[in-house]
């Protein structure tokens, strides 16, 4: 597989030889004007025929020796120009390869890091970068991005309608031109990712200043996007796939899965630390939640745990992961929280719902309450069972009416 099926060689970045015309032509020139010499000299019929003879020999000699120079020089040119390809072929095979191997099982960064990594190869690029239309199709992210002084970019939000990103978007084609980056304007190729007939994205390189991008051959660049597509396509699947494996489709919060996930690798963190590095969790249910749903139905019902979620949201810290476990109970873990620190945040939670009430109807609001139940790393357990469970049974203690008075025993205990 060639990137051109051309069967003229094409020297790196467009240039051409034009050495064997111009040799040609002086050598007619100087042919011509000796041959006018000659004729308008004094010299004898016999002396004019031998340098009319002696002037084709050299003429001939001449193109001969530049003929054979010019097919040396092709060859050299073609074998550079094979060479080229070849090498453009590895790493264009390389693109298959990954996208035949690794299809739906690598996530979105570390296919771009594979892609920059065989790009670059084939076009010197100062920077790479990956943008990903949204579902509206009027906006293009950011995505990813590799290359000094693009600090800062990842995320940006740009409208589909401007830029170099936008003309491929909108024309279905690789475009040229130049685009600013870090201050500093670069030339700059964008290339269309398809899905189909469906542009979902673009892949645009930026140049240092004075290589002409324009002037590769087009077939490298088309090529690069055909091989480029379905690998970047199949890792945002996979992403959203991991992501909707992880979110509760409620509340749009991380689900129990994910807290488990999240607290053992705090766990562990805390074994390393130790002392120095303290972990609290907590677990919050809804106080009458099921007279709720009962009552208002379960439209009605999401809208509580939607409220609940947010509540405790805006409450927490910005380090501490929240989630949503089954039903209405939900589950936060407070890293680095001391028992103090982790009280002051659960009194702020407890606190965000005082003096509110949430309209369900036209004629019916409610005041929404919960429970509340902790347990801290070492003090209550070592695993992420024993800490759960510990911070269930405070939340159940938590909704007796009297619970000084009542004796709480574990199930383990029980059995």
């Amino acid at each position: 597989m060639k990137i051109s099926d051309d069967s003229e060689p094409r020297p790196v970045n467009g240039r051409t030889g034009t050495t064997y015309p111009i040799s040609m032509v002086v050598a007619s020139l100087v042919a011509l004007v000796m041959t006018f010499l000659l004729a308008s000299s004094s010299l004898g019929v016999n002396n004019k025929a031998l340098g009319f003879s002696a002037i084709i020999a050299l003429f001939l000699t001449a193109c001969g020796v530049l003929y054979f120079l010019e097919e040396r020089r092709v060859e050299a040119v073609t074998e550079t120009a094979d060479a080229t390809n070849e090498s453009a072929d590895r790493h264009l095979v390389a693109l298959e390869d990954a996208n035949e191997f690794f299809s739906g099982v690598l996530k979105q960064a570390d296919a771009f890091r594979l892609v920059a990594s065989r790009v670059k190869p084939l076009l010197p690029f100062r920077a790479i970068e990956l943008l990903v239309l949204d579902e509206t199709r009027m906006y293009l992210t950011v995505a990813e991005i590799d290359g000094p002084d693009t600090i800062g970019r990842k995320g940006l939000i740009l409208y589909v309608d401007d830029g170099l990103a936008g003309r491929s978007v909108g024309n279905h084609s690789v475009e040229f031109g130049h685009e600013v980056l870090s201050e500093m304007e670069c030339p700059s190729v964008a290339i269309p990712l398809e899905d189909g007939a469906r542009v979902y994205g673009v892949l645009q390189l930026y140049f240092d200043r004075g290589y002409l991008p324009d002037v590769e051959d087009p077939s490298i660049y088309e090529a690069i996007g055909v091989r480029v597509s379905p690998l970047m396509l199949s890792s945002i699947a996979f992403e959203k796939s991991q992501a909707n494996a992880l979110t509760d489709a409620t509340t749009d919060l991380p689900n129990e899965r994910a807290f488990y996930l999240v607290l053992e690798n705090q766990i562990a963190e805390a074994m390393r630390k130790g002392g120095d590095r303290p972990l609290t969790i907590f677990t919050v249910d809804i106080k009458g939640f099921d007279e709720i749903n009962s009552r208002f139905g379960h439209a009605a019902g999401d809208r509580v745990l939607n409220y609940v979620a947010q509540t405790v949201r805006d409450n927490l810290r910005q380090m501490d992961f929240f989630a949503r476990s089954v039903a209405d109970e939900f589950l936060a873990i407070l890293p680095t929280a001391s028992k103090e620190v982790s009280h002051d945040v659960i009194a702020r939670v407890q606190t965000g719902f005082f003096g509110r009430k949430l309209k369900l109807t036209d004629t019916d609001s409610i005041e929404v309450d919960i429970n509340i139940g902790w347990a801290t790393f070492g003090t209550d357990g070592e695993t992420a069972g024993q800490l759960l469970s510990a911070a269930r049974l405070r939340k159940d203690q938590s909704k007796t009416s009297v619970p000084g008075k009542v004796l709480w025993f574990s199930k383990e205990m029980i059995n």
